[in-house]
C-alpha cells in the first residue's frame, strides 16, 4: 500500500485507541456555571430581624364518652377523705337522742340560748342534755323554756299561762307566726284543751322544730334587734351573733364549736353532698339533651359532747389522711382540750362531793329509822340527894 494510505489493521488499532482514551470534552475543565441567587426563605436569619418560632399548639383531645349506666356517671370531680366519727347506736334507748343530735335545729336552739341568755329571762340553769331529755320525754323543763319565750311574743294573751295551759298559748302563737319562720302545715292546732295531750304524743323531732320556730319568732322582736344593733355599734364582732366554723375545706365540710358554761361544749360537723342525677335516655329539647340540675343535700351530726368524746375525735382527726382533718385535730388538742379537761375535772369533783353528801344523808336517815334510841347499858341512877350511896 502507499505511504499515504493506512492499512486496515492500523485503522482498527487507531479506532480502539481512540475509544480507550478519554475524549477531548472530558479532559477539558468544566466551565463554571452561572451563580443563582439564594431564595429568601433559605437565607440565614440576621440578628436584627430573627424571631423565634412558637411551637405548634397541642392537638385538642376529644372528650371521652361515658358509658351509659356505668360507674363513670357516679364519679365526683374531686375525691375527699371523710373520717367517720360517730355511728348509729346499737341500743334502742339511745336512738331518739342520736336522731335529735343529727338535726341542725338542735345546734341552732342551743346557740340561741347561749347568745341571748341575758334577754330571755330563763332563770333555770339547764344543760344541753336536760333539753334533749325533755324533748324526748316531755316534762317541766319544756315549760321552763317555753314560758319566758312565749310571754315576749305578741299578741299578749289574756289567758293565764301555767304548767297545764302553756301548750294552748303555744298553739295560738304558732297560728299567727308559723308561716313567717317555717314551712309546711302547722304541727299542732288548739282544740279545746285536747292539744295538751296531742303535744305529748308528737315525735321528739317535731317538738324540736316547734321550739326552733319559737326561737326564730323571739329573735324578730324589737328588744333583741336593738340589742344586736347596739352591740355592733359598740364594736362587738359580728361573730358574736353569727357562729363561724372552726375548720373545714372547700368541698363542703364544716366544723362548728359551741362553748357555754351552763349548756356545755359541743362539736358539730356538717357535710355537703352533691349528687348528679342520671339523665333520662332519649329525652331531648330542640335537638339537645335536657341537663338535670344536681341534688344538694346536707348531713349534720354532733360528733362530741363530753371530754372523752372530744379526746377521741381529736385523736381520729389527727391520725387522718386528710390534711384539713389533721390540722383540725391538732387545733383541738392545743386550743380546746385543755380548757374542756379543766371543766370536766371540776364537774367530776362537784359530782363526787354531791354523791358523798347524799350517802351521808341516807346513812343518817336509815340509822335513825332502824335503830331509834340507843340500847347501850346505862349506869343505874340513885336519888340520894347528897347522901353517900354506902350509907
Amino acid at each position: 500500500s502507499d505511504g499515504d494510505g493506512a492499512s486496515p489493521a492500523s485503522t482498527e488499532l487507531q479506532e480502539e485507541a481512540e475509544l480507550a482514551a478519554p475524549g477531548k470534552e472530558e479532559l477539558e475543565p468544566p466551565t463554571p456555571a452561572e451563580e443563582t441567587p439564594t431564595p429568601r426563605k433559605t437565607r440565614l436569619p440576621r440578628a436584627c430581624n430573627s424571631k423565634p418560632r412558637l411551637p405548634p399548639p397541642p392537638p385538642l383531645e376529644r372528650p371521652r364518652r361515658r358509658a351509659a349506666g356505668g360507674a363513670a356517671a357516679d364519679e365526683t370531680p374531686q375525691c375527699r377523705v371523710v373520717t367517720p366519727l360517730v355511728s348509729e347506736p346499737e341500743a334502742p334507748a339511745e336512738l331518739a337522742r342520736w336522731r335529735l343530735r343529727c338535726m341542725w335545729e338542735l345546734g341552732s336552739v342551743l346557740n340561741f340560748l347561749h347568745v341571748f341568755r341575758a334577754l330571755l329571762n330563763i332563770t333555770v340553769e339547764l344543760t344541753a342534755e336536760d333539753i334533749e331529755v325533755a324533748l324526748i320525754t316531755p316534762n317541766g323543763t319544756l315549760y321552763d323554756i317555753h314560758m319566758p319565750l312565749l310571754k315576749s311574743i305578741p299578741p299578749i294573751t289574756r289567758m293565764a299561762m301555767g304548767r297545764g295551759t302553756w301548750v294552748t298559748v303555744l298553739c295560738r302563737k304558732l297560728r299567727d307566726w308559723w308561716h313567717w319562720v317555717a314551712e309546711g302545715d302547722l304541727p299542732i292546732v288548739a282544740s279545746h284543751g285536747a292539744e295538751i295531750e296531742m303535744y305529748k304524743e308528737l315525735e321528739p323531732s317535731t317538738r324540736l322544730l316547734i321550739l326552733k320556730a319559737i326561737c326564730d319568732i323571739r329573735v324578730e322582736q324589737d328588744d333583741i334587734r336593738n340589742y344586736i344593733d347596739t352591740s355592733v355599734k359598740r364594736g362587738y364582732d359580728l361573730s358574736t351573733f353569727r357562729k363561724e366554723r372552726i375548720g373545714g375545706d372547700s368541698l363542703g365540710i364544716s366544723y362548728w364549736y359551741e362553748d357555754d358554761p351552763i349548756l356545755g361544749h359541743r362539736l358539730y360537723r356538717e357535710i355537703r353532698r352533691v349528687e348528679q342525677m342520671k339523665k333520662e335516655p332519649g329525652k331531648r329539647s330542640k335537638g339537645k339533651r335536657i341537663s338535670t340540675p344536681p341534688v344538694v343535700s346536707y348531713h349534720w351530726e354532733t360528733v362530741a359532747s363530753t371530754f372523752e368524746e372530744f379526746d377521741d375525735v381529736a385523736e381520729k382527726l389527727f391520725s387522718s389522711r386528710n390534711r384539713t382533718e389533721v390540722s383540725l385535730g391538732k387545733k383541738l388538742k392545743i386550743e380546746y382540750l385543755p380548757e374542756i379537761e379543766k371543766i370536766h375535772k371540776k364537774k367530776e369533783k362537784m359530782l363526787k362531793k354531791q354523791q358523798r353528801e347524799a350517802l351521808l344523808l341516807d346513812s343518817y336517815l336509815t340509822s335513825d329509822i332502824t335503830t331509834g334510841r340507843s340500847l347501850r347499858d346505862r349506869k343505874p341512877v340513885t336519888y340520894t340527894f347528897g347522901k353517900s350511896p354506902l350509907n
